[in-house]
């Protein structure tokens, strides 16, 4: 692979992403690789990151509806689904005298976008109007829209038709094009859009349709999402919604963050073209809709309650993908997994057919964590024997590449300058810091990899167990216990209370108090001598400000609240710091989290954001939304799903299936959540008047069994 030193490198952005602005005034549409952002009238007009975006690409950046010349005032916009809204507003007449029309705006993604526009005149005299459509595709990528660039390269062309406009752009040898249609009134096409002249009689309507199209290369997007063999988006998610398990509980928070959940997962699930493939889990709009290693993982994992299947569908696309030879360009080598694809120049894209960069130091381990997590779950011994020698090359990718210097511990470091400077998950430039403030430099050994290293050995080893392999399964055991040992001794800093966040290249601690200890907890490599001060670490007003956990401590020299990854907080984060708490005894603890998360969804209207500022509670009253945060967003989608199994205590359990044992305190009324997923079982379950009920679906018959509360095991080693 070579190099292009002149080209802005895909994956580092030196600087904040383009900010996307106040999220209430933000409309947000998701349908798999397809994504909208647009303003609360519906326009896609002044905001830099406006527009319809289709595989990596902006295809339509300009949509301005006018009515005699003015922009429509918006009324109110409701959300149909995560891929659907209505827009309400009405026409600005030049003169208060004269009379109003309604605009009624109905935008639903799926083959790749679609909109019906009602003119209604709710008056009693006939008006008639000029209404204009003002349309342009820019073809920027979003790489360029992220990080604020102009995006000018490229040979663009327009073909005006009778009813529609033909949008071309061409660099080199990829192609893209874009039309949109009109139906319904006559109507004037002309390069800068569509004009209507229309009349309307007292509370007459007159409808507009427009279609947008995309094709790749040569191939048109809709005809292939309109293939028999090949369900329609709207068809594929009402099929999905309706198979996920349904939650009811008066508590309102709880229930308003599971449903938006639901619903965003479903949008952000990614459908492979051909069909020959399970969906997997986009990242998150608009930055991310594609699919990433170390979110997936993360995310499918959260989703184990709500849909297992996710999860396969995840180990398999990342198994395909997963390294086979050594290039420094995009930083692949044998057995590692993948950090991110994309999709640019690429004329038809499946769910593994992008260009590929694995420059990620915790995806690898992480993959081997959700099969063995998989397994507890009820995968089947097909899809386990297909999937377990990746999970060994992984392992072998561990030992050979990821331990850079052989000292026994994980490290990273970037092989091309168009690389990450910093490989796990806080993986801004600036993200990891010396307790003094003073940047880390790679070559760096994090503390929550080892903890993902760990729990994979542990993985590894139940899964020989289950194949009758004891030398196996000894192996792996006694290559935890030998990380976890020499992990508690060279990463605990005594004079501090906690884990040192990595060892830097002359194997220095470095000494900042962050929340990845609270992986560390997760992974269940600390030992229990000193999860009591990690937990007291992770819970002081340094770290907790009320609605979360901040990723660095507010007393540290580095803290800044509005910073990307030193003092914001970020809900996946505090969802597996809660999960490690509950794994070590400390319910309490995990419960203030999940109440704080709770409350702070709310303020979006159940939606948890990609994250937000770490400004304490008590100083201001309300959580303060990131203006580059990605909303939705998978693993913030999937938190919800992972707090509620830490409330319940909802565990797969050998003897019975599921098993409950909530936090004291967690649920105060009646809760019922039906369908909860193993691979190929359902079960209900039920909390009223403190007990607790699992009931397993069984045909039309289903039996019901109450079970004793027993402790879970939240750690994701099992």
């Amino acid at each position: 692979m070579t190099e292009r030193a002149s080209q802005p490198s895909p994956w580092v952005l030196a600087a904040e992403p383009t900010s996307l602005g106040d999220p209430t005034s933000l409309i947000t549409l998701v349908d798999g690789q397809t994504f909208c952002l647009s303003g609360r009238s519906g326009d896609f007009s002044t905001n830099p990151t406006h527009g319809v975006f289709f595989a990596d690409m902006r295809v339509l950046n300009q949509a301005r509806l006018l009515i005699a010349g003015v922009p429509v005032e918006p009324l109110t916009v409701s959300l149909t689904d995560a891929s659907g809204a209505i827009f309400v507003g009405r026409s600005v007449p030049a003169l208060h005298s004269e009379p109003r029309l309604l605009v009624v705006r109905r935008r639903q993604l799926g083959s790749v976008w679609h909109e019906q526009i009602e003119l209604r005149n709710t008056g009693g005299s006939t008006v008639s109007a000029v209404v204009e459509l003002e349309v342009a595709a820019d073809f920027a990528d979003v790489f360029a829209i992220k990080a604020g660039r102009s995006s000018a390269e490229g040979e663009h062309s327009l073909e005006v038709r009778e009813r529609s406009l033909l949008f071309g752009w061409r660099l080199g040898g990829v192609h893209r094009q874009a039309e949109l249609s009109v139906n319904g009134l006559p109507v004037q096409v002309s390069a800068r859009g569509f004009l209507w002249s229309v009349t309307l009689e007292p509370h007459g309507i007159r409808v507009i349709q427009l279609d947008l199209t995309v094709a790749l290369g040569d191939s048109w997007i809709e005809r292939r999402h309109h293939h028999p063999s090949q369900p329609h988006a709207d068809y594929r998610q009402r099929e999905w919604l309706s198979s996920v398990p349904r939650l009811r509980t008066v508590d309102r928070r709880l229930s308003a963050a599971f449903d938006r959940s639901i619903e965003d997962m479903a949008a952000l699930r990614l459908h492979d073209p051909t069909g020959r493939r399970r969906p997997v889990i986009a990242a998150g709009a608009p930055w991310y809709m594609t699919l990433f290693g170390r979110d997936a993982l993360i995310s499918a994992y959260m989703a184990l309650p709500i849909d297992p299947t996710l999860a396969i569908g995840v180990l398999e696309a990342l198994a395909e993908l997963q390294g086979g030879v050594v290039d420094l360009a995009s930083g692949e080598e044998p057995g590692r997994i993948m950090h991110e694809t994309r999709f640019l120049g690429v004329d038809a894209p499946t769910l593994t057919g992008g260009s590929t960069y694995y420059g990620s130091v915790d995806a690898t381990p992480l993959f081997v964590v959700l099969l063995g997590e998989l397994c507890r779950w009820g995968l089947d011994d097909e899809h386990l024997g297909r999937l377990l020698p990746h999970a060994d090359r992984a392992l072998a990718w561990m030992a050979e590449y990821g331990d850079r210097d052989g000292d026994g511990y994980i490290e990273y470091l970037k092989t091309s300058e168009r690389g990450l400077s910093n490989q796990g998950w806080k993986d801004s430039a600036d993200g990891i810091r010396y307790h003094d403030g003073t940047l880390a430099l790679a070559p760096l050994a994090l503390c929550e990899v080892q903890g993902y290293a760990y729990a994979a050995f542990r993985a590894r080893s139940a899964i020989a167990v289950r194949m009758g392999q004891p030398d196996v399964a000894e192996r792996y055991q006694w290559l935890a216990d030998d990380l976890k040992a020499r992990f508690n001794r060279d990463f605990w800093l005594e004079e501090l209370g906690w884990f040192a966040v990595a060892l830097g290249p002359d194997k220095r601690p470095v000494d900042s108090l962050t929340s990845n200890i609270g992986h560390c907890l997760w992974s269940g490599i600390v030992d229990d001598m000193h999860a009591g001060p990690v937990a007291e670490r992770l819970m002081s007003p340094q770290m907790w400000n009320g609605w979360g956990i901040r990723t660095l401590a507010a007393d540290e020299p580095a803290f800044d609240p509005m910073s990307y990854h030193c003092g914001t907080v970020w809900p996946h984060d505090g969802a597996l710091c809660a999960a490690g708490l509950r794994a070590y005894g400390f319910e309490a603890d995990a419960l203030i989290v999940a109440n704080g998360l709770f409350a702070a969804s709310e303020a979006w209207s159940g939606r948890l954001p990609e994250l937000f500022c770490g400004l304490d509670r008590t100083d201001v009253e309300t959580p303060v939304p990131f203006p580059t945060s990605c909303s939705p967003q998978a693993w913030a989608a999937a938190t919800p799903f992972l707090l509620l199994r830490i409330l319940l205590g909802l565990e797969p359990d050998d003897e019975h299936g599921l098993a409950l044992a909530p936090i004291p305190g967690a649920i105060e009324d009646d809760l019922l959540l039906t369908g909860v997923r193993l691979v190929d079982r359902r079960f209900d379950v039920r909390i009223y008047e403190g007990v607790t009920s699992v009931r397993e679906w069984q045909g039309a018959a289903p039996g019901n069994r109450v079970l004793r509360p027993t402790m879970p095991r939240t750690a994701p080693a099992g």
